[in-house]
């Protein structure tokens, strides 16, 4: 299975005034990915061209064409980053100008040196399996990158303080999901399901509680087995509708639940010629 270069700083995309759509933050996941392998020394200044495929900006999940793609590209023109570094203020977009060539097979990227910075920040990097990345959406896909991370280190648990979690899952400032509960069932457990179900990996979730407060929430996994992954792979390549599904033929049911009893009687050459004649002669164009 593919895999794409993920770092923790796109866990939690760039904050914007305009929230980043499921759809842009894969195309940064990607354009990360190309970042990541240029293998780029520390101090770059000048601005990076990157040839990117189409296909794998739209995912392989997305649609055939670029129309979507081309919206999400002129986004990032508009996508404006900064910060402090060393002191001194800074300011960028992410995406300086985009190009589709070659019929719209190939993207061509141009990004500022402020921008492969943000690309290239963080001390660690996720390794997230391709078709899980593209499949999974919203909360699930953003869960499911800050979780292979850890894994990536070795762990097989991890403990998100509950603030931070809000904030990782991009819900900290709607007060709905300061109640817990809301936050679980709306955003934690359908996230939870997406990834087990799309996924290699089994995850469950335990709230820890100082007294009655729930304060964080403990998140397991484990690889599936080799039997599980397998049909995980081959769920994935059915059609949504199909998933899940056991195959069955689909056929009329039967008349009776007396097999016999739907069983058309036989009738003699002579008996099947008197009902034709019959037939015949009660047809309005008989003679």
């Amino acid at each position: 299975m593919s895999e794409i270069t993920v770092r923790s700083v796109l866990l939690n995309p760039f904050q914007n005034d305009k929230p980043l759509t499921p759809a842009m933050v894969l195309s940064l996941w990607v354009i990360a990915d190309a970042v990541d392998k240029l293998k780029l020394s520390d101090g770059q200044d000048h601005t990076v061209e990157l040839t990117i495929p189409t296909s794998q900006l739209r995912g392989s999940e997305g649609r055939s064409d670029n129309a979507w793609l081309k919206v999400c590209l002129d986004r990032m023109t508009g996508l404006k980053i900064g910060g402090i570094y060393r002191g001194q203020e800074w300011g960028a977009v992410m995406l300086a100008e985009w190009r589709l060539e070659q019929g719209g097979a190939v993207a061509r990227l141009y990004l500022p040196p402020s921008a492969i910075q943000a690309l290239r920040a963080g001390d660690t990097f996720a390794k997230i399996e391709t078709h899980a990345a593209y499949r999974l959406q919203g909360h699930a896909r953003t869960l499911y990158g800050a979780l292979a991370d850890k894994k990536r280190m070795g762990n097989t648990y991890w403990v998100y303080e509950l603030d931070e979690l809000r904030y990782l899952m991009n819900v900290g400032e709607k007060k709905a999901y300061k109640r817990f509960n809301n936050f679980r069932f709306r955003v934690l457990t359908p996230a939870i399901e997406q990834i087990n179900d799309f996924g290699t990996v089994a995850v469950s979730m335990t709230p820890q509680k100082v007294g009655r407060l729930i304060v964080a929430v403990r998140f397991d996994w484990e690889w599936k087995s080799i039997s599980a992954a397998r049909e995980t792979d081959a769920e994935n390549e059915r059609v949504a509708i199909a998933r899940r599904k056991t195959d069955t033929v689909r056929d009329m049911p039967p008349l009776s639940d007396d097999p016999t009893k739907n069983e058309r009687p036989q009738l003699s050459a002579e008996e099947r010629a008197a009902i034709a004649k019959d037939a015949l002669k009660n047809t309005p164009f008989a003679r």
